[in-house]
């Protein structure tokens, strides 16, 4: 699946890590409820600009913007407190 998707053009599918850019939000894991720690003010905060920068500099649509569980496996409380 993943060498006929990446024989697509963007937008028709998903980026890739070949051009795209990751951000990670860093926060804590709880073992015993297997769940993330919720994101907290600043950590919003500092994410909503670097969105706005990125967005702005790289001339990008709200379209282009992806939450890595929608492109990849993930853990459903990771990230899930984030806004942009």
């Amino acid at each position: 699946m993943h060498d006929h998707e990446k024989t697509k053009s963007y937008p028709d599918r998903y980026p890739t890590n070949n051009d795209s850019i990751g951000i990670e939000v860093v926060g804590n894991y709880n073992k015993s409820n297997s769940t993330y720690e919720s994101i907290n003010a600043k950590q919003n905060l500092s994410l909503k600009w670097l969105i706005n920068e990125l967005t702005a500099h790289l001339k990008l649509q709200n379209s282009d913007i992806y939450r890595h569980p929608e492109v990849s496996y993930k853990q459903p409380s990771e990230a899930k407190t984030a806004k942009w």
